[in-house]
């Protein structure tokens, strides 16, 4: 269920709109890098080279970009849920400073 992995939210400065990129089938709670090459959003994955390797937000829905692209947000300030956080690892961790994980 999209939210129950938000213990706490900052404001409304923690809500930023964005696109998913096609391709993608995301669950909220997913863990994002921005693609630097289109300035749209996938999933973080360390082993990345095209920018999603740097963590920048936290999916806030669940979200099918299979057939094309998807307007939707992210958070960036928050109290999470840590294992309700999909694709979270130390490095990703370390790189959202504005989220806290219990």
């Amino acid at each position: 269920m999209p939210g129950t992995f938000l213990a706490s939210g900052h404001g409304v400065d923690a809500r930023i709109g964005i696109t998913i990129a096609q391709g993608y089938k995301l669950s909220a709670g997913t863990v994002l890098g921005k693609i630097t090459a289109s300035g749209k959003y996938g999933p973080y994955s360390a082993s990345a080279t095209d920018g999603r390797q740097t963590a920048v937000g936290i999916l806030m829905e669940d979200v099918d970009a299979t057939n094309g692209d998807v307007g939707t947000n992210m958070l960036v300030h928050g109290i999470f849920i840590r294992s309700a956080i999909t694709g979270l690892d130390a490095t990703a961790e370390s790189q959202l400073k504005g989220c806290i994980f219990l």
